[in-house]
């Protein structure tokens, strides 16, 4: 008898056991971090943000490395409780279908809040005699690294100066590109990051460098073919050995999930965000700069749950986006 008392309460604790890790289980929403490759700025920003999710209670975040804002936007069609960002052009591009996007399904891609933007480096060697963008045609030159929203533009911009099909642009990842440029294999590289970008530092510890400009003319027809994009200047001093002022364009970045993420955790996620900007800058310096208003720079549809913590905090979303 009293072996089956024993029994019985052996049984009774261990089902009580595993209700208790089930039940644990599933009030435990997880979800994924996209942004960038390990290295980069927005890769540093994004750890912070699952950091940063983590002090809710019930979520666990892990970051995933990314080829960049193209392979993003794309994983937003089918994966769900996935957090990314991308560059405002692309998601125009991917409402409209069109291409790389043409197959469709990303209106349920939703704002949540906006991060520092892409500003676009055209760094090539000083040895190389480059001068200019002109001076590329006949080059051998690393266009943003494969995948990318820097890609992208650099093929565009590429294009309004007459260059398409004029430049060797071997198709590679960033990294493998930067050695190349190192290595002398290639002139020279763009990359899409917040000043001052790491990569470009590194470069310039050991290699003489020289940051190309965009031309004021070449900058007005950009507008006409991708209003997102604005006029910016990378000061002089921020990078070794470039004393002067560079005149390029940067694009607002933001950070977006879909629409079958739940209206609770999107507006928990939206205020551990803004909440804990001291894990958000300890990730990395950018996170210094992050700027509440930036969301009306968003061109997807909000998110409810964030909406209404914008509303709580007193902060304007456009009427176009809600």
């Amino acid at each position: 008898m009293a072996m089956n008392k024993k029994y019985f309460y052996f049984i009774f604790t261990l089902m009580f056991c595993n209700h208790f890790l089930i039940t644990e289980a599933i009030s435990q929403t997880r979800l994924v971090v996209k942004s960038a490759r390990v290295g980069t700025s927005y890769y540093a920003l994004a750890m912070g943000m699952a950091k940063a999710f983590m002090t809710v209670p019930g979520i666990e975040a892990s970051v995933e490395e990314s080829l960049g804002s193209v392979a993003n936007v794309k994983e937003a069609r089918t994966r769900s409780h996935v957090i990314f960002t991308s560059t405002s052009d692309l998601i125009v591009q991917a409402l409209k279908k069109v291409k790389p996007f043409e197959e469709g399904g990303y209106e349920r891609i939703r704002s949540l809040w906006a991060i520092p933007g892409v500003t676009v480096h055209w760094v090539v060697r000083e040895d190389s005699g480059v001068k200019g963008i002109r001076d590329l045609e006949g080059k051998r030159f690393i266009a943003g690294g494969i995948g990318t929203a820097t890609e992208r533009l650099t093929k565009l911009i590429l294009k309004i100066y007459g260059l398409e099909g004029k430049i060797d642009l071997p198709a590679v990842d960033l990294k493998e590109g930067v050695d190349a440029v190192v290595n002398r294999r290639a002139i020279g590289f763009t990359t899409g990051s917040p000043y001052p970008t790491p990569m470009v530092m590194e470069i310039t510890a050991t290699t003489p460098v020289r940051l190309l400009e965009i031309g004021e003319g070449e900058y007005k027809k950009l507008m006409e073919v991708d209003p997102t994009y604005s006029l910016t200047i990378i000061p002089a001093g921020i990078y070794k050995g470039i004393d002067y002022d560079v005149r390029t364009v940067a694009s607002p970045v933001l950070t977006y999930t879909t629409d079958d993420l739940s209206e609770d955790i999107a507006y928990k996620i939206t205020k551990a965000f803004w909440e804990n900007k001291k894990i958000i800058a300890d990730a990395h310096a950018i996170g210094k700069t992050v700027d509440i208003k930036g969301i009306k720079y968003g061109v997807a549809k909000i998110h409810p749950g964030a909406l209404r913590y914008y509303k709580e905090v007193g902060v304007e979303v456009p009427p176009s986006m809600r």
